[in-house]
């Protein structure tokens, strides 16, 4: 009688599992933040900002440069960041509160041997200042960069 029970209790187990694993995870990166109206913050954003960040591949760092942000003609924004050399192009989208843009940046080929690129995170503070990472494709240490109006 002992046998008959086991594979019962098993079967059960089983299926209560598998019906777990279509319940739906929370999302990875923190939990879902609602919509909010649109605000037109990512203003916030476009113009030219003087730039400073971290290198610790360069010991003249912080170093100092230009940054022009412009909006795409589908919404997304575009920027030039301007350093020792080159310039690179950062693209990607505003986050859903509007204060945030993340995205890619890389330098267009110009016949570098390694050119540039990498991820960003930027964010508005009051139109008056930005503070964030950005991080090289390839290395494990995000760097911080930070933008005031001229």
């Amino acid at each position: 009688m002992r046998r008959a029970v086991l594979p019962v209790i098993v079967a059960g187990a089983i299926m209560t599992n598998g019906a777990l694993a279509q319940l739906p995870r929370p999302p990875a990166g923190g939990p879902l933040r609602s919509p909010a109206p649109p605000q037109e913050l990512e203003q916030h954003f476009l113009g030219t900002w003087n730039l400073t960040w971290d290198d610790l591949a360069d010991r003249s760092c912080p170093c100092h440069g230009t940054l022009r942000i412009d909006v795409e003609p589908d919404g997304s924004l575009k920027g030039y960041w301007s350093l020792k050399g080159a310039t690179l192009v950062l693209r990607g989208e505003v986050a859903v509160d509007q204060n945030v843009w993340v995205g890619t940046y890389d330098q267009p080929d110009d016949n570098t041997d390694f050119p540039l690129k990498g991820h960003f995170r930027l964010e508005a503070r009051g139109g008056t200042a930005l503070t964030g990472s950005y991080q090289r494709d390839g290395t494990v240490i995000p760097y911080r960069w930070g933008a005031a109006r001229p």
